[in-house]
């Protein structure tokens, strides 16, 4: 049996969006079983670099729109689309990296309980699109994954600071106070929960129409068996 040698994905993609890249490589894993995903590690750190340098420019130029980000859609579409490990490590390296970077542009603290369970919540992400990648793709299954995340996110680090915080009050009141207002003189936690659905939604659909353009791109190129 013959197999189809696979194609570099072009470089010049790489620091642009690793998981546009990784969507056409599943996209011929689809057509042929035998292609095997692989990514480039300087890829995956150009990969890091690129999602890491959104995160602080739109921290620093755009401070109103606070967790609009691809940080959390690059964990569940790395959770589909990346090989091993590099879906780990291309969201949770960016978090890291974005940390360290808003603490020495904008003073925010770089290691912490807060920064930590971030990092648990975006491997729990990830862990949700390999979940995800497991069984039959559907729209469905897809956009609910990443609503999924993204409202586990937002009650897991405002339980958390809730639990954490004595400026909250004891009791379900001052739960409900973390999950919506939360504390004066900070924006409501609330739109922080609506910037990051949205960056999720927008940037996840962003990757499954590259994914589906590259599979019907596929298609159209696979040989057509003549019949004798």
């Amino acid at each position: 049996m013959t197999g189809v040698r696979p194609v570099p994905t072009p470089r010049r993609w790489m620091p642009v969006a690793l998981l546009v890249a990784a969507a056409g490589n599943e996209s011929k894993r689809q057509l042929d079983p035998t292609y095997v995903m692989t990514v480039a590690p300087p890829a995956a750190s150009e990969g890091i670099l690129a999602v890491a340098a959104f995160r602080v420019l739109r921290a620093t130029l755009l401070p109103e729109l606070p967790n609009f980000s691809p940080v959390a859609a690059v964990a569940f579409c790395g959770g589909i689309f990346l090989p091993g490990i590099l879906a780990w490590a291309v969201p949770i390296g960016a978090l890291v990296v974005s940390d360290i970077a808003l603490s020495v542009v904008a003073g925010f603290p770089a290691f912490g309980f807060s920064q930590g369970l971030a990092w648990l919540c975006i491997a729990a992400i990830v862990g949700l699109g390999r979940w995800v990648s497991a069984g039959s793709f559907s729209l469905a299954k897809y956009f609910g994954g990443l609503v999924g995340g993204a409202v586990g996110f937002y009650f897991v680090t405002n339980a958390a600071a809730w639990l954490m915080n004595p400026a909250y009050p004891r009791g379900l009141e001052g739960l409900w106070m973390s999950l919506t207002t939360g504390l004066p003189g900070f924006p409501p936690t609330w739109v922080f929960f609506r910037n990051s659905l949205a960056s999720d939604i927008l940037f996840g659909a962003l990757v499954l129409a590259v994914w589906a353009i590259a599979k019907q791109a596929r298609r159209s190129d696979a040989p057509v068996a003549e019949s004798i």
